[in-house]
């Protein structure tokens, strides 16, 4: 007689894998988005130095950006 299979056990072990990827993609977003913000926060201040040193407004700049 063939072996019955364990679908229990099988199913089981595959939603832990999943469970735990699922786990690791939440904490890779967490990273990305921390990521992105310091990015933002970078551009930001590159953005605004940039506007002190050449004694630009924002107005000014948005002018150039629309010429």
């Amino acid at each position: 007689m063939a072996r019955k299979a364990n679908y229990e056990e099988k199913i089981n072990a595959i939603e832990e894998k999943i469970s735990k990827k699922q786990d690791e993609i939440k904490a890779l977003k967490a990273q990305l988005s921390e990521i992105k913000a310091k990015k933002a926060q970078d551009d930001y201040k590159e953005l605004t130095e940039y506007m002190t040193a050449n004694n630009l407004s924002a107005a000014e700049v948005l002018a150039r950006i629309n010429g």
